[in-house]
């Protein structure tokens, strides 16, 4: 009786090897790509963010005389043109 009860438990699965379809390999495979890739995107706009200069609140002037480009605090409503002299109006985009 021994050898029939050792010859069944052989025969029986082990409940610890879970055997996993195709398809959720492939679930699985895609997940972790889908996740790694998340985690690379969030790290890269928080480096970005941490490094780049923040945006200017200055005003962007043009010369309407030599052309001349130039910018000036936020605060300011005309602006003297730093190569003529001539004041002028903030230039809207």
């Amino acid at each position: 009786m021994a050898d029939n009860s050792a010859a069944q438990a052989a025969l029986r699965p082990n409940p610890a090897i879970v055997l996993m379809f195709p398809g959720q390999v492939i679930f699985l495979c895609f997940a972790v790509v889908t996740g790694v890739l998340g985690v690379l995107v969030v790290l890269y706009e928080y480096r970005r963010k941490r490094f780049e200069p923040e945006p200017t609140e200055d005003r962007v002037f043009r010369c309407e005389d030599c052309a001349y480009v130039y910018t000036d605090d936020h605060d300011v409503d005309r602006s003297r043109c730093p190569e003529c002299g001539l004041f002028n109006s903030p230039f809207v985009f």
